[in-house]
């Protein structure tokens, strides 16, 4: 393939220079990328991996405050607060680490690793000071491999000419999937073996991931982009790259808003069945993985911006319909709605805040996730508060709302123009 072999030479070279390691395999790290290059479903699937352990925790830390330990809600708030916090200074050292050439494979592991102990420690030690002080910490630490995937994965498609906005989309799916089986798998554990048994157990599946992470990531890969945060130089403000991060908080908030909601929504207002949320959900992640696999073609039709309008104006026209809904057939019915829309953002999404900072993919999928989960944080406080002083109906007009305000935001931006990164080695 054109320009492969010369970065994956030039990276060899780079590796040996500076005394990084080679792959673990023993061979050359130009080897070990160029045998990624034929499988590439081994990053895919190491993201996988990644996702479906990762959001095997997300459930688990509101029961564990309250249930396991006994405390009261409000410091649920506690560590959700400091796990944020550490997760976003995480993506953002991580992010610049990435485009300064720091190998992506030093990181990954530094962020698996404490994510394995963190879980480790919730299993062991039954204190609520622990969790707060320790292990909400290391999860914090943990969130970054996220992020780290996202940008090996960009930095992988570019170096092997692969179709960037695709891959992306591939990424997300992974995503996805992992979070359609994790929360089932363990809260499905907890509820046979309980808190200690189902900690111990995502801290095994960490291991796995670590180790599979060990021997697919070469030691030496790196941002083939050169060297744009260079220590000393100073880098102009992105203003362009903190606005497209806008439309993606509002969308992706009002996405949480009505996840967070939609359960009690269709039972105790909408008379539903208890499971009808379930079936709804089921409905939605199948037709998202579908959509996010086509993202890549609507995308040359309507371009990235484009393709985001698109997402939020489905959005809204979704909130609209189930609020006024009043069957199991309307909910599961509109559940289709629900994952074309987001399947359109989710797959459009990371690639149009990327393309904001094209030479910068380290610090600018930093951006992206970390706007994802400051995202999460706005919209389950506002599900809180909205469903506590009106309804869990009321919650989702302000989704739509959430929803609205984005596409507001896309209008008033211009289409950002990328050139192809040049396969330039650092």
């Amino acid at each position: 393939m054109m320009g492969e072999g010369t970065v994956l030479r030039d990276q060899t070279d780079t590796a040996q220079q500076d005394g990084l390691p080679d792959g673990n395999n023993g061979q050359p790290v130009s080897r070990v990328t160029a045998f990624l290059d034929r499988h590439p479903f081994l990053v895919l699937g190491l993201l996988l991996m990644g996702a479906l352990t990762s959001s095997s925790a997300a459930p688990l830390g509101g029961l564990y405050v309250i249930e396991g330990l006994g405390e009261p809600p409000w410091k649920v708030s506690m560590v959700a607060i400091v796990q944020v916090v550490v997760t976003l200074l995480t993506n953002r050292a991580f992010g610049r680490a990435i485009d300064r050439g720091v190998p992506v494979k030093a990181l990954l592991v530094t962020s698996i690793l404490c994510f394995a102990c963190g879980m480790t420690v919730l299993g062991t030690f039954q204190l609520y000071w622990v969790y707060l002080c320790i292990a909400s910490i290391l999860l914090g630490i943990g969130s970054g491999a996220l992020s780290v995937m996202y940008s090996f994965g960009r930095l992988f498609a570019e170096q092997t000419e692969r179709d960037v906005v695709r891959f992306n989309g591939y990424l997300r799916m992974q995503t996805s999937l992992g979070w359609v089986i994790g929360p089932a798998a363990s809260l499905s554990l907890f509820g046979v073996f309980g808190f200690t048994v189902t900690y111990y157990s995502i801290a095994v599946l960490a291991s796995i991931w670590f180790v599979v992470c060990l021997f697919i990531v070469p030691g030496a890969f790196k941002t083939h982009h050169p060297g744009s945060l260079k220590t000393g130089r100073k880098i102009p403000f992105n203003f362009g790259l903190l606005l497209a991060c806008v439309p993606v908080f509002f969308i992706g908030a009002g996405n949480v808003v009505f996840l967070s909601a939609m359960p009690l929504y269709f039972t105790t207002e909408l008379g539903l069945i208890a499971s009808a949320a379930g079936f709804a959900l089921t409905v939605k992640c199948f037709v998202e993985v579908v959509v996010i696999y086509f993202c890549a073609t609507l995308i040359k039709k309507i371009g990235e911006r484009g393709g985001m309008i698109l997402a939020s104006v489905l959005g809204a026209i979704f909130f609209g319909l189930i609020y006024n809904a009043t069957s199991l057939g309307d909910v599961l019915v509109l559940g289709a709605l629900d994952g074309l829309y987001y399947g359109i953002f989710a797959g459009i999404s990371m690639t149009f805040v990327q393309n904001f900072a094209p030479d910068r993919p380290g610090v600018a999928t930093s951006y992206y996730v970390s706007t994802l989960f400051i995202g999460g944080l706005v919209g389950n406080l506002a599900t809180g508060f909205v469903a506590t002083w009106f309804s869990f109906q009321t919650t989702v007009l302000v989704a739509g709302g959430f929803a609205l305000v984005g596409g507001l935001v896309l209008l008033m931006m211009r289409d950002r123009t990328t050139q192809k990164p040049a396969h330039t080695a650092v």
